[in-house]
């Protein structure tokens, strides 16, 4: 077998290939995909064949400029008219200019795949989950035998995700189905022993331990690496679509840490109904508060989270508002902001360091929240540190009764959350780069290594290829190419145009007309923004005395670099325009995932009309909260169809579970449909034209 270096196709013998067309299948021999170029793009329309030609990847041996790509010959002269020497390799970061080169890129995969995400304080010392997933193997094994030490069933529930994992027989998993041999205590729930539990893990082929959890810690490979069915293999950005994120985080031992990521309307510590048994300490203002009762608080969180959000869609934001947006993927080469509103655009890698930085920085980090609990959820800062800390999983940072929390911390471990970050001079308030002042740049390397590494490591992947027998047959009958006809006849290229299928802009939640709880959420920002400076990258951390620091450009079509970028300037906020490469794999759609279809939920008739066969697996109810399989065929007509999708937003607003995550599938009215003034013939070729979008469209 040959392996493209620009993909991950297998390139079989002539005789597979003819085979291939003469019957219109896939051939598996020794786990060969046939592949064939049934199309003659030189034949078509260049309109046409445009939309089906491979798009570009990262100039390997270019430097990124903030964004902005810059060859060898272009970076030389920058050095240069800096009055710097070209010749000295440290002259280039300093500046500002990264080189991308294949260590840097095998760098990142390393870290991708095997660094724990975060600061360790957060995930151990105060929320308590690395504690359930970092013990050695025989440690755990008597732990979890041993009630004194698993009282809740946590870490038995581990031991036998491991063992299902040892045992399974080797063949691929995509969602780790796994039986419970104790009782598992979640909140007020106790799931008897027995009960099989989908964690949505996934273990690729004769791999024995699951994806992101390979290293014995969490990585970012958890969210953001996946099996793929056709192949067994893990595949790097391929977002994990069913993942049981809550379950997780309900598993350890200080879950109420994250409140503030859930709209305080729901569920509140200023609430009554609490018990005021918990710290009584000394709020901002210096008066007396005691706080809420630490058990009844942390089981009502327990409970609340358990049930917020549907299989592969997780909170992030500590913003006071319940918003569950899906796991993104990580193939971000030419793709614009970052984010699911696109908000982080500058710096390195337009956007991507930020959006990095974001994830080990900002989600997550318990402490620093404290800076703006007051305008995201009404509650004083020091009232929010003492629920955070009276309970924190590390009793040596457990708030005793009558201190000022920040004040008492600042003593007790005055390095806290910030062991492998560097505070900025704008710490703590936000830019555009940083949302807290922090940057995760861990000492013993060069300023901000490991985010540029794990940047350049996600620019350079590029979109697996579609190697079911269903988009062959679609390439071969011809469906591919009228679906890119339609697309062209429909304006999708308006905002979605080739090589990457976006602008990389983003629009007005007043033109999306998408559920406005996450569009919004970075309006908070406006008017508290600050210059986003950076430590140039040449630099050791800890940062010398008087650090050299580098003012970051702001991004294209900006006023500045300290306001928000067009379309979330303005109320009510906006989304991304994402790239629509890979849509075979990122079912459910739009940003919280609310359009899923079930695999039976519809039947398709020969003119490529539907008759809906099940009308309570259209739409979350009856998919990714249950958790059933998603059809990507099927979640694109309801994204295409009105008549379907208004079936699908009524039963996700019919679920009282969703609506206080505000997942509705509502939005992104473009429908190509009969009362559009398409056929639904039209419409079933501009799904196999969607589905046929991978790393060459024109090529299986």
């Amino acid at each position: 077998m040959i392996t493209r270096p620009d993909s991950t196709r297998s390139i079989a013998s002539p005789i597979t290939g003819s085979l291939c067309l003469l019957t219109g299948i896939v051939l598996v021999t020794s786990g060969m995909m046939c592949t064939t170029s049934p199309l003659d793009l030189a034949n078509l329309p260049p309109n046409v064949a445009a939309l089906l030609q491979p798009a570009p990847g990262l100039p390997i041996g270019d430097y990124d400029y903030f964004g902005s790509l810059k060859s060898s010959a272009e970076a030389r002269e920058m050095v240069a008219a800096a009055g710097l020497d070209p010749q000295h390799p440290g002259h280039y970061a300093r500046i500002g200019l990264v080189h991308i080169t294949p260590e840097l890129i095998a760098e990142g995969r390393d870290l991708f795949f095997k660094q724990q995400i975060g600061d360790p304080f957060t995930l151990n010392n105060i929320l308590g989950l690395l504690g359930i997933f970092d013990r050695g193997i025989l440690e755990l094994a008597l732990d979890s035998f041993d009630p004194s030490k698993d009282p809740s069933g946590a870490l038995a529930f581990v031991r036998e995700v491991f063992i299902t994992s040892l045992t399974r027989g080797g063949g691929p998993v995509t969602n780790l189905r796994v039986r419970l041999t104790n009782d598992l205590h979640i909140g007020s729930r106790i799931i008897p022993a027995g009960t099989i539990l989908d964690t949505g893990l996934d273990v690729a082929e004769g791999e024995l331990i699951p994806v992101g959890l390979e290293s014995g810690t969490i990585t970012c490979a958890l969210c953001h690496a996946s099996v793929d069915p056709q192949t067994g293999r893990t595949v790097a950005g391929r977002p994990n679509n069913d993942l049981n994120i809550n379950l997780f985080i309900t598993l350890a031992s200080n879950t109420a840490s994250v409140f503030l990521r859930l709209t305080q309307d729901d569920i509140s510590p200023l609430d009554p109904g609490f018990p005021r048994t918990g710290r009584t300490i000394l709020d901002s203002h210096g008066n007396e508060v005691t706080l809420p009762d630490p058990v009844a608080f942390e089981r009502a969180i327990d409970d609340f989270l358990f049930d917020a959000s549907p299989f592969g869609g997780f909170e992030a934001a500590p913003d006071g508002i319940t918003s569950v947006t899906k796991i993104p993927d990580a193939f971000t080469f030419g793709e614009g902001g970052m984010g699911w509103d696109g908000g982080f655009g500058v710096g390195p890698f337009a956007g991507v360091a930020a959006f990095s930085n974001a994830v080990h920085s900002f989600e997550i980090n318990l402490l620093t929240p404290a800076n703006f609990s007051e305008r995201a959820g009404g509650i004083d800062s020091e009232v929010y540190l003492g629920i955070v800390l009276q309970n924190a999983s590390d009793p040596s940072i457990r708030i005793p009764d009558g201190v000022i929390p920040s004040q008492w911390l600042a003593q007790v471990r005055p390095q806290a959350e910030r062991e492998s970050h560097v505070v900025l001079p704008t710490y703590p308030d936000p830019s555009l780069f940083s949302l807290n002042g922090l940057v995760f740049s861990p000492p013993g390397k060069s300023f901000m290594r490991d985010v540029l590494a794990l940047s350049a490591f996600q620019q350079s992947l590029n979109i697996p290829p579609n190697q079911s027998p269903e988009n062959l047959i679609a390439l071969l009958d011809g469906s591919v190419v009228r679906g890119a006809e339609v697309f062209l006849a429909a304006g999708c290229a308006e905002c979605h145009p080739a090589p990457f299928f976006t602008t990389g802009g983003i629009t007005s939640n007043a033109v999306v007309k998408a559920n406005n709880a996450r569009a919004s959420n970075r309006r908070v920002l406006d008017g508290l923004l600050r210059t986003p400076v950076l430590p140039s990258f040449d630099q050791p951390v800890p940062l010398p005395p008087v650090p050299n620091y580098l003012t970051l450009p702001a991004e294209p079509n900006s006023a500045s670099n300290t306001s928000l970028p067009p379309g979330l300037d303005q109320d009510p906020g906006g989304y991304k325009i994402i790239s629509l490469r890979g849509a075979y794999f990122k079912p459910p759609y739009l940003h919280d995932g609310g359009v899923a279809v079930g695999v039976d939920a519809l039947n398709i008739l020969e003119d490529g009309s539907f008759q809906v066969a099940d009308a309570a697996a259209v739409g979350v109810p009856g998919t990714t909260l249950i958790p059933r399989p998603v059809s990507a065929a099927n979640s694109l007509r309801a994204l295409l169809d009105r008549d379907l999708r208004a079936i699908l937003v009524a039963n996700n607003r019919a679920n009282a579970q969703l609506a206080r995550a505000n997942i509705e599938g509502s939005g992104h009215e473009f429908f190509v449909d009969p009362a559009a003034g398409f056929t639904h013939a039209q419409q079933a070729d501009l799904i196999a034209f969607l589905l046929a979008l991978d790393d060459d469209p024109g090529r299986f």
